[in-house]
């Protein structure tokens, strides 16, 4: 399990909306903070940022990055998340992964660059995690499970043993995938659907059964 470590790190965060304050607020709580000196947000409001004590830059600029500057990606889009990675490799700049104190990691489990689990998420053992994923509040993800680059998954989502989970997929909040479930690329599923069989064509999904509806 991968705690918070306070090294003095200078940390952009990447984006300023909902989530970049969730992720502050977490961190502020914490004993071991990292230092975040900004936000970068292309579409920010800067007098709603403002009120919420966000040091906005501006936009999201490469060059705002020094040698000893890392990210944290607070963005859920996935396409957009894509983007960013191919642009910290252009730029070379890294992004930080952000694992709240209170998650847990099972044994044998991989994971990338720049995911981000918020508090009391759960990855069992011998899984695997990819780049830029991000985990929110009090999901479950079973052991054996592949999850793909780029994905998000929101709050309470509850992912079963064996299921593999592709790049750039979105599954709102408490849903249900059941053990060895395949999810394609760039899939979408809704909150609280619940997917029983594996998905063949790529789509949003929603329901219990979850059905394809776009």
């Amino acid at each position: 399990m991968e705690d918070i470590q306070y090294n003095n790190l200078e940390l952009i965060v990447i984006g300023a909306g909902g989530l970049a304050r969730e992720i502050t607020s977490w961190n502020n709580l914490s004993k071991k903070m990292y230092n975040i000196i900004g936000y970068l947000d292309d579409l920010y409001n800067v007098d709603q940022s403002n009120s919420y004590g966000l040091n906005v830059l501006g936009k999201i600029e490469y060059d705002k990055f020094s040698e000893k500057t890392k990210a944290i990606c607070a963005i859920t889009n996935c396409s957009k998340k894509e983007y960013l990675l191919i642009q910290s490799e252009i730029y070379q700049f890294e992004f930080q992964n952000y694992i709240h104190s209170t998650c847990l990691i099972g044994e044998r489990t991989s994971y990338g660059k720049g995911i981000v689990m918020l508090p009391y998420s759960i990855i069992s053992c011998d899984a695997k995690i990819g780049d830029l994923v991000f985990i929110n509040n009090g999901t479950q993800i079973g052991h054996d499970v592949a999850i793909g680059n780029f994905t998000s998954i929101m709050a309470n989502v509850d992912i079963g043993g064996s299921a593999q989970i592709g790049n750039n997929v979105f599954i709102g909040s408490n849903a249900v995938i059941l053990p060895g479930v395949k999810i394609p690329d760039n899939t979408i599923v809704g909150a609280g659907s619940v997917v029983i069989r594996s998905i063949k064509q790529v789509g949003t999904y929603f329901g219990n059964p979850a059905k394809k509806i776009f």
